[in-house]
C-alpha cells in the first residue's frame, strides 16, 4: 500500500490511453459520431491528466524530476516520464481543438493519431521499469503481460462508456478473460520466487477476480439489455478499481535481496 501514487498513476493513465486509442479506431470505423468522439477523447485525456498528478506525489520533490530527464534513452523511468508528457501535451491539443472545433478538422484528427500511437509506446514503455534483476517476484515476463492487460480492460470498458460501445466490451471482456486464464502460471511465477510474499498477498488478487468478474457481469447484461448507460460506467469503474487492486498486490511484491 506504500506505492499508492503510482497505483493510481500507472493504472489511470494505461486505461485512458487504451481508451483514447480504441476511440480513435471506433472514430475511423464509423461507430461514434465526430461530436461525441471529441468529447470522449477530452473526457479521456483529463482522466489521463489525473494519473499523471496522482503520480507526481511518489516524487519526494516534485521539482527534482527534472533531473530524471537527462536519461532519455538510457533510463526507463526517464523514458516513461517524456513518453507521458508526450502524449498528454499531442492528444490533449488534438482533443481540445476537436472539442472547440474552430476548424483544422484533419490536423487534430492527425495530432490525435499521432498521440495514439504515442501512446503505445508509452504503454509499453512502464513495465521494462519493473524488470529488475534484484526484484524476483518481478523479473519476469508475466510484469509486461499483467501490466498490458490493463490497457485493454479498463481501457476498453472505458471505451464503452465514453461512446464506442461494441468495440470497447468486445475488447475489455477479451481482456478479462485472457487474464482468468493467464491468472495461475502469474500466480505459480511470483509463488516460486518468494512464496510468502505472494501468499501475502492473496486477498488482493481474490478482490481483484471477484471485481474483474462483477465488471463483466455489467457488461454482458448491458450487451443483453441493450439499455442502460449506468451499467456501461459502473463496468468501467469496476474494473478499473480492479485493475488497482491488483497493482497494489503488484506493488507489495516488492522486496529488497538480501
Amino acid at each position: 500500500m506504500h506505492e499508492l501514487p503510482l497505483v493510481f498513476f500507472t493504472v489511470l493513465t494505461q486505461s485512458a490511453v487504451g481508451a483514447f486509442i480504441l476511440l480513435q479506431i471506433g472514430g475511423a470505423l464509423g461507430h461514434i459520431a465526430p461530436r461525441r468522439l471529441a468529447v470522449a477523447l477530452f473526457a479521456a485525456v483529463c482522466l489521463f491528466s489525473l494519473g499523471v498528478v496522482m503520480g507526481i506525489f511518489h516524487v519526494g520533490q516534485p521539482l527534482r524530476a527534472m533531473n530524471m530527464l537527462f536519461r532519455v534513452g538510457h533510463s526507463p523511468m526517464s523514458n516513461e516520464i517524456v513518453l507521458s508528457a508526450l502524449f498528454g501535451t499531442v492528444a490533449g491539443i488534438a482533443a481540445l481543438g476537436l472539442l472547440l472545433d474552430r476548424g483544422a478538422h484533419t490536423l487534430f484528427i492527425g495530432l490525435a493519431w499521432l498521440a495514439a500511437a504515442t501512446g503505445v509506446v508509452f504503454i509499453f514503455a512502464i513495465p521494462r521499469i519493473y524488470q529488475l534483476p534484484t526484484v524476483a517476484t518481478w523479473n519476469s515476463s508475466w510484469t509486461t503481460v499483467v501490466m498490458l492487460l490493463t490497457p485493454l480492460i479498463g481501457g476498453g470498458a472505458l471505451a464503452a462508456a465514453l461512446g464506442v460501445c461494441r468495440l470497447g466490451l468486445i475488447v475489455s471482456i477479451a481482456g478479462i478473460i485472457a487474464s482468468f486464464c493467464l491468472r495461475p502460471g502469474y500466480l505459480s511465477t511470483i509463488l516460486l520466487a518468494d512464496a510468502p510474499l505472494a501468499a501475502a498477498q492473496s486477498n488482493w488478487f481474490t478482490a481483484q477476480a471477484v471485481l474483474l468478474a462483477a465488471g463483466a457481469l455489467c457488461a454482458l447484461i448491458y450487451i443483453r439489455a441493450r439499455n442502460g448507460q449506468t451499467l456501461l460506467f459502473a463496468s468501467a469503474a469496476i474494473v478499473i478499481v480492479a485493475e488497482m487492486t491488483g497493482r497494489i498486490a503488484f506493488y507489495n511484491l516488492w522486496t529488497l535481496p538480501m
